[in-house]
Order: C-alpha cells, then sequence, then structure tokens
C-alpha cells in the first residue's frame, strides 16, 4: 500500500535521534546500579553484626531490584524514541504530498484501490490539489492501466474533494466497496509494521 515509501522518510531521522538517547538511557541505567551497589554496601557494613550471610543477601536483594528497575527504564527509554519516531512520521506524512515522488506514489494508491474493489466503473475521491492534478488525461492514463492490468474495461471518474492529506478514496460507482488510501488510511493500517520497521533500525 505504499508503507515503504511513506515510511522512509522517517528512518534516517530516528537513527540520528538514537545513539545519543541509548546513551543517556545507558548512562542514567549505570548510575541507577551504581547508587544500589554503594547503598547495599552501606547497608551491609550497618548489619555486619548480624551475619555476613545475611549482609549478603540483602545486598544481592538490593542490587537485583536496581538492574529491575535499569531495565524498565531502558525498556520505556526505547518505547520513547520508537514514539518519537511515529510523531516525527506523521508529521512528515503532512509534508509527502509537496515531494517529487508524490505523483507516483498517488498514482501506484489509485492503482492498487481500483483493484481492490474489483475494477470496472469506479469513482475517485480527492483532496482538492490532487482534485486539480488528475485530469482527463491522467483519467484515461488510468483506465488503460487497468484494462491491461483486469483485463477488461474499466471507467474511472473524478466525483468529490474530500478532506485528506492525500492519496486517494476509491469507491465503485454504487458505493458497494470502497477501498480508503488516503495518505492517513495507509498509514494507520501500516502502523505496527512501522513501529516493528524503526524498532529494527534503531535496536
Amino acid at each position: 500500500m505504499g508503507a515503504d515509501k511513506i515510511t522512509s522518510k522517517i528512518l534516517e531521522d530516528a537513527e540520528i535521534n538514537a545513539n545519543s538517547i541509548k546513551s543517556k538511557a545507558q548512562i542514567e541505567a549505570d548510575k541507577i546500579l551504581e547508587d544500589a551497589k554503594r547503598e547495599a554496601e552501606k547497608r551491609k557494613n550497618e548489619i555486619i553484626k548480624k551475619g555476613e550471610k545475611e549482609a549478603e543477601m540483602i545486598k544481592n536483594r538490593i542490587i537485583a531490584e536496581a538492574r529491575l528497575n535499569a531495565r524498565k527504564k531502558m525498556l520505556k527509554e526505547r518505547e520513547n524514541l520508537i514514539e518519537m519516531a511515529i510523531e516525527k512520521l506523521k508529521e512528515d506524512l503532512i509534508t509527502l504530498p509537496e515531494k517529487e515522488e508524490y505523483s507516483t506514489l498517488l498514482f501506484k494508491l489509485i492503482i492498487e484501490g481500483i483493484i481492490s474493489v474489483g475494477g470496472g466503473e469506479v469513482v475517485l475521491e480527492l483532496n482538492e490539489r490532487d482534485y486539480e492534478t488528475i485530469d482527463s488525461k491522467v483519467l484515461w492514463a488510468i483506465e488503460n492501466e487497468m484494462e491491461k492490468l483486469l483485463e477488461k474495461p474499466a471507467i474511472v471518474k473524478k466525483r468529490e474533494v474530500v478532506n485528506i492529506i492525500g492519496g486517494c478514496i476509491v469507491k465503485t460507482s454504487d458505493n458497494s466497496k470502497i477501498c480508503d488510501n488516503s495518505l492517513e488510511a495507509v498509514f494507520e493500517r501500516n502502523l505496527e509494521d512501522i513501529k516493528v520497521k524503526v524498532a529494527e533500525l534503531l535496536f
């Protein structure tokens, strides 16, 4: 659904920010452990009269708890980093229609949408800018492409302007089938995959 093109804009920026954020999280996690070790050593000395074994058990428990807290903090920082990348992606999504490659992406989303509803006589709903861009010449090119792909005649018309960032909404002429290939819909459908890709890149 064009998700790779949409997500590519975020991954470079996210990678740049990753090292500094992970480094900061590691420093804070190390500090938690060091503080815990000092506290454990202090308490060990305080109860040394009660016996070395009991003192060592308390020390180990404090360090284990500190390690758990440090791990939780690292996981939280990881979640924050992924969320930051997703928010940046949402910002980039708004400006995507201004990019040079957008016209190719829009054509692809239209084709995929028409295939999804089964072809035949379909209507396109676009935002105001794309409504002007997709003229009769482009519609003719889309019809020819669809006839080749589906091996049957295709009639493609523009219906109305809708409030979407970009992409398209494709419907059969009787509204019985709908494919929402707006940029925001594609983003939401692929959100979990996007998170996985960002996590794989950063970690």
